[in-house]
């Protein structure tokens, strides 16, 4: 069973752009997500419920809550993108296959609900080796947006030429396209599938949406997380060759 709870009148958006963050690999979607949603002080309109969320409550700070999608909006000042924004992100995605169409169908109804004109999901993209400069694969359900992302001033930008989306982040932006008429785009940064969080990769995403869709996220709230992952990892490594190091002193003979 799926539960919208509105905590406020919907919103009058000027046909909004959707920004779509679900949890996936290093959570670099959903870091993404909850960036633009702190810079922008978006405004919380409304929580989905899902009984195919995990069977548990989350504990913070004594209080008890259920694993929830949130649904963020804010009417953005006129520019010369005028349009407004929604963000979707959330807890968990479902657990079972059906749960994730189930889930997904329900925000594209929600989103066409409010005249959406282009829905964004953001995720991790996993390469073989990591480059200086990390990138940020489009694919898209429509060729003109696939142009439009490439012509991202970061010059970050580079097609998705195969492979497979799973989850939340790859069905809805298909699945609103097919069934409701709104075009999808799916962005992947280059990301380190080992790290909890990769906030480097989600600072990529914002860059790109900053350049093409003029929003001022502020890039530097990822900043300090990402010097605390950088000093992290240096001093993984740093241990991780001492010990093989170690192993490769010769050792006493004692005899």
């Amino acid at each position: 069973m799926l539960k919208l709870k509105e905590l406020l009148e919907a919103p009058e958006l000027r046909k909004p752009l959707v920004l779509i963050g679900m949890p996936g690999i290093a959570l670099v979607g959903k870091l993404a997500a909850l960036s633009a949603i702190n810079s922008l002080k978006c405004d919380l309109y409304g929580e989905i419920y899902y009984h195919d969320f995990p069977p548990h409550v989350i504990i913070n700070k004594a209080q008890i809550m259920m694993p929830k999608i949130v649904l963020y909006t804010k009417q953005l000042p006129s520019s010369s993108y005028e349009h407004d924004i929604m963000i979707i992100t959330g807890d968990y995605q479902p657990t079972s296959s059906m749960g994730i169409y189930s889930l997904s169908d329900f925000i594209c109804k929600l989103c066409q609900k409010f005249d959406a004109h282009l829905i964004v999901s953001m995720g991790a993209f996993v390469p073989e080796s990591m480059g200086t400069t990390r990138n940020v694969y489009i694919s898209s359900t429509q060729k003109k947006w696939i142009d439009f992302f490439l012509e991202s001033s970061t010059k970050t930008t580079v097609i998705l030429k195969g492979g497979y989306i799973s989850g939340a982040n790859g069905i809805i932006p298909a699945w609103s396209a097919i069934h409701y008429d709104i075009p999808g785009v799916c962005v992947l940064a280059d990301a380190m599938p080992l790290l909890q969080i990769d906030p480097a990769a989600s600072k990529e995403l914002i860059r790109v949406l900053n350049a093409l869709f003029e929003l001022k996220v502020d890039e530097a709230l990822l900043d300090q997380r990402i010097e605390e992952i950088e000093s992290m990892t240096s001093e993984f490594l740093e241990m991780m060759q001492k010990r093989r190091d170690d192993e490769q002193k010769p050792q006493p003979y004692i005899g």
